[in-house]
């Protein structure tokens, strides 16, 4: 009976893991599965609320003075609401309700979970990946029934669901752990809540829910206003980065560049690729992500002879070329763009991971949640550039915002590959030139 018992708890934290590597994207690549198969507003209305929720609690979490390991429980009690909630019903409130519920377990399942691994990680080992790869062959064995039975991605949510269940006895086992640390390391007494930040929350969350709600609206836009809220979005999210810029004392760039990459990759082109690889091309792109992003650092090491500075040398190489790769429309080309900048993102995790856990002296809960801040500070600003920039090419050329999301035929692929992917890549690069002379600079 004992032995059943660790095998069953053995099992739950080999779901955890699963979930904690693959909750920060999963959740939205099945929602924008969901939409391009049912093409169904309300999960467009879905996708925007789980992008805006995933931002907003990612700066405000962590004001409820929980422990780090609650706040991991908390985000498997609402992974499974939220799951539920997707595989049952489609009406407008619920999936809203659903979305917010998902975009904050999606934005901290990982921070919370990497920092319990950081604090208890001198006496335990969760290294279990025979089991974490066999989740992930299982869920994707019943992904393919759910295509192949067209049941719209229901049955993945339930499944989804059942793996957030599964996973909540590891959350218990490891606040049960995490005791210990806590006794050892009383977190830093909380700042209170400046009114003038909460002020410019609510407006640039507000600035930034209207401009994701125009990707559905199919009259004429008032250009010059949605520009102008475009810029002051952008002025807000300046001051809010301002505000954290002493948060942490290394990598405020790379960590910035590192989500503007993100957004590039798994916003972005995951609706260009449809005019790379055709339907498909949102699929291909979440596939060279995550081999990308999994098999970057070892792939990287491999090639340097795992001679750390070769490597880093190589990854940022590799970045660069990546750049260059994708501002084609050659689909080999264009997706080993994407592939090459998946590896760098993947080879520069870990390495950030360690230096931003070991700067924090006084609460070591933060740590993880300060970089997850700066990069989605870096996310949200490609976002508003390219809704600016989609705007723009879709007042000038008279084409409708849902042409670009809801694509049927290739005749416009030159006029969004040099209207957005030029600019937006050649943004990218300008960030990444900088992050990389930061760190040449700081050596």
């Amino acid at each position: 009976m004992n032995k059943l018992h660790d095998s069953s708890l053995d099992f739950s934290v080999a779901t955890l893991n699963f979930l904690a590597n693959v909750g920060v994207v999963l959740p939205y690549v099945l929602l924008l599965f969901k939409y391009q198969q049912t093409q169904q507003t309300n999960y467009l209305v879905a996708i925007v609320v789980f992008y805006v929720a995933r931002a907003a609690s990612v700066f405000w979490t962590k004001h409820l003075n929980l422990r780090a390991s609650r706040y991991l429980l908390l985000c498997l009690w609402l992974g499974v609401l939220g799951s539920l909630l997707f595989s049952f019903t489609s009406v407008l409130p619920v999936v809203i309700i659903a979305a917010i519920c998902l975009g904050y377990t999606s934005a901290n399942i990982w921070p919370y979970y990497l920092t319990i691994k950081l604090h208890l990680s001198n006496s335990t080992d969760f290294k279990l990946k025979q089991f974490y790869w066999l989740i992930f062959l299982g869920l994707g064995l019943l992904f393919g029934i759910d295509f192949w039975l067209d049941l719209q991605y229901r049955l993945t949510f339930i499944i989804l669901a059942v793996l957030f269940i599964t996973a909540l006895p590891a959350g218990k086992l490891l606040d049960q752990f995490a005791l210990a640390f806590y006794a050892e390391h009383q977190p830093a007494k909380r700042q209170p809540v400046k009114a003038w930040r909460i002020l410019v929350f609510i407006l640039f969350f507000t600035a930034l829910g209207l401009l994701t709600l125009l990707r559905k609206v199919s009259i004429d836009i008032a250009l010059p206003y949605v520009l102008g809220i475009i810029v002051v979005a952008i002025g807000l999210l300046t001051l809010e980065i301002m505000a954290d810029w002493h948060a942490i004392t290394l990598n405020k760039l790379r960590l910035v560049n590192r989500g503007f990459l993100l957004s590039l990759i798994l916003l972005v082109n995951s609706f260009l690729a449809y005019f790379v690889y055709g339907n498909k091309g949102m699929y291909l792109v979440f596939a060279l992500y995550l081999l990308g992003f999994e098999g970057g650092r070892p792939l990287l090491q491999r090639l340097a002879h795992h001679h750390d500075d070769q490597a880093t040398r190589l990854a940022q190489i590799v970045l660069l070329v990546g750049h260059v790769l994708i501002l084609t429309i050659q689909p080999i080309l264009y997706g080993l763009g994407l592939f090459l900048i998946a590896c760098y993102i993947g080879f520069e995790n870990p390495a950030i991971n360690d230096s931003v856990y070991a700067a924090e002296k006084d609460d070591p809960d933060l740590a993880i949640i300060h970089k997850y801040r700066f990069s989605m500070y870096g996310g949200l600003l490609c976002q508003l550039c390219f809704f600016g920039l989609l705007t723009t090419v879709s007042k000038l050329q008279h084409l409708q915002l849902l042409r670009f999301f809801s694509p049927t035929s290739m005749a416009h692929a030159t006029t969004y590959q040099m209207g957005l992917a030029w600019p937006l890549v050649g943004l990218s690069l300008v960030i990444t030139l900088m992050t990389l002379a930061s760190q040449r600079s700081t050596k």
